[in-house]
């Protein structure tokens, strides 16, 4: 707030007429400043600008003194009323001296000396807002040329994915993210920090670079989330966290691997437009949990050429129309299910305007819907990998090592580097991890995968695995692992010292969609002489991680 003072220094120019020299010498008497300059009136210029509230005392207007005012916070001190003729084109105020009483004059003086301070307190904030306002432009365009360069590898260009990214504000704290894996498949990832504007998109600087890395060393999915949770939650503030859906679409476009945590439900849509799944969030979202506590497993569906899968952020269902009515779920599913092809996108983002008309988004806007066909990507092609020798390791874990490691992405972190097995990573985790926590969860565990049939049971079964390992005292499970060198072959065996448990007889004709019993279909699929032993104690399965072909 503009607050008036005593004034410090008041200028008076004047001519060398007895009535100046008359009223100077009476305003000295008067208490109006703390000092008082008297300037010959020839060093005043109606376009100075002056620094100081000033006076002008004269006999007579001469043409000069109605020029137009640079500074118009003046008074202009005359013998006589003015004409209205010369009133209106003084800029600033008058007072005609004959008339005025000296309380009077000091009023006016002061209202003067107000006005003049306000106007320069005024001038300074707006060149303080104007040096605010090109400080942040310059850096909001330094931040520009570092998203710029963080997303550079962004292949949002992909052929078969479309993509609509509209931020609230001028960053965006959404993040989509698509790169080509180096065996040919192909990664998306979606993300949605919480607020919008720049604070969230700051976010997105670790996520993305963490993301492209991983990518380039074939990293699994769930190895990713885990990193991504780590870097969050230590970067991210106690009120800011990531919600994000991220996948994984083999090269023959026949396998999605995803992971969900706190974003809306993605949808698979099929051929004829119907929604053949929902794939719910089954996670907390990114940089809440401390590792110990972060949930990494990620769920592998089985896809046709045909399939689509639509992905977005809740700024999509929250969207308000003209009439502040959310979209909401169900009216987003009538648009996918009407618009499902890629040619058909641009229509689904005109509906989606119609909707909003001119209402502003109060959130950021993502929608990305991919094609789940063969990706056409090719493999990376790289300098010649180093031989490795034949190895063999078993690891023996107890119940407390199976509540506080993560088994499988250790194990997979040891193997990984080794350059022959390195581009099999995502394989290998999938196998691994199935075989690993049927030992867990029905061996050890005792749970029962038919929980999941419920429309509730996802969470309920995991639920109850974290109360069932949280209190378990006993029981082990012992991981052996060979590799042949001369035939690439890795050779894995699980056992677990829990219940006998049934190996599930997988229905061939089910739509590929059930909420159980998939791993199972996917470790018939990727690895060969499976066995399984003692029963269900005991599994053994051989992976062949063959060298890809040099060009």
């Amino acid at each position: 707030m503009l607050r008036s003072s005593r004034q410090l220094v008041i200028d008076i120019y004047y001519d060398d007429s007895v009535f100046a020299q008359h009223v100077c010498d009476a305003l000295k008497q008067l208490d109006i400043a703390r000092r008082i300059r008297c300037i010959p009136v020839n060093e005043w210029s109606a376009q100075a600008q002056l620094v100081r509230p000033s006076l002008l005392v004269v006999e007579t207007v001469e043409s000069f003194l109605l020029q137009r005012l640079r500074c118009p916070e003046q008074l202009l001190i005359v013998p006589n009323e003015l004409s209205s003729k010369l009133l209106m084109q003084w800029e600033g105020d008058s007072l005609a001296w004959q008339q005025c009483s000296g309380t009077r004059v000091i009023q006016r003086i002061k209202s003067v000396a107000d006005a003049f301070n306000n106007s320069r307190q005024l001038q300074a904030v707006r060149e303080s807002l104007l040096w605010h306002n090109q400080r942040v432009d310059r850096e909001h365009a330094l931040v520009e040329h570092i998203f710029k360069n963080a997303l550079s590898r962004n292949y949002l260009e992909y052929p078969h994915i479309r993509t609509l990214l509209t931020p609230a504000a001028k960053f965006n704290g959404d993040l989509c993210l698509v790169a080509p894996g180096s065996t040919g498949s192909l990664y998306v990832l979606m993300a949605d920090f919480t607020g919008h504007g720049l604070a969230p998109a700051t976010g997105a600087l670790p996520l993305s670079q963490a993301f492209f890395a991983m990518v380039d060393n074939s990293v699994s999915v769930a190895e990713m989330v885990k990193e991504f949770n780590y870097r969050l939650n230590q970067l991210l503030p106690n009120e800011m966290f990531c919600a994000c859906f991220i996948m994984e679409l083999s090269a023959n476009g026949q396998r999605v691997t995803y992971w969900n945590g706190g974003m809306p439900p993605a949808i698979v849509l099929g051929a004829d437009g119907e929604i053949k799944q929902r794939l719910k969030a089954q996670h907390m979202a990114l940089g809440v949990l401390d590792s110990d506590a972060f949930e990494a497993h990620t769920t592998t569906i089985q896809t046709h050429s045909d399939d689509r899968i639509a992905m977005y952020t809740d700024g999509v269902i929250e969207m308000l129309s003209q009439n502040r009515e959310f979209l909401g779920l169900e009216a987003l599913e009538r648009y996918l299910m009407r618009y499902s092809g890629l040619d058909e996108f641009d229509l689904l983002v005109k509906k989606l305007a119609q909707f909003r008309g001119a209402q502003p988004l109060q959130d950021d806007l993502s929608l990305a819907i991919l094609q789940c066909c063969p990706t056409g990507l090719g493999p990376q092609e790289e300098q010649d990998e180093l031989e490795v020798l034949p190895f063999s390791f078993t690891s023996h874990l107890e119940a407390e090592d199976l509540k506080h490691l993560d088994v499988v992405a250790t194990i997979l972190g040891v193997l990984g580097r080794l350059p022959p097995i390195h581009h099999h990573r995502t394989t290998i985790y999938l196998l691994l991890a199935e075989v690993f926590n049927n030992a867990l969860e029905h061996g050890l565990l005792g749970l029962d995968s038919r929980i999941k049939a419920d429309p509730e049971g996802f969470a309920y079964y995991y639920q109850l695995r974290a109360e069932r390992l949280a209190q378990l005292q006993s029981g082990s499970i012992s991981i052996r692992v060979e590799y042949a060198r001369a035939h690439h072959r890795l050779r894995f065996n699980v056992r677990n010292s829990g219940a006998a448990w049934e190996w599930p007889e997988f229905d061939e004709t089910a739509d590929g969609y059930s909420s159980y019993g998939r791993g199972i279909d996917l470790l018939r699929q990727l690895a060969t002489d499976i066995e399984w032993h003692d029963g269900g104690r005991e599994i053994s399965f051989t992976y062949y991680a063959i060298p890809r072909s040099k060009h």
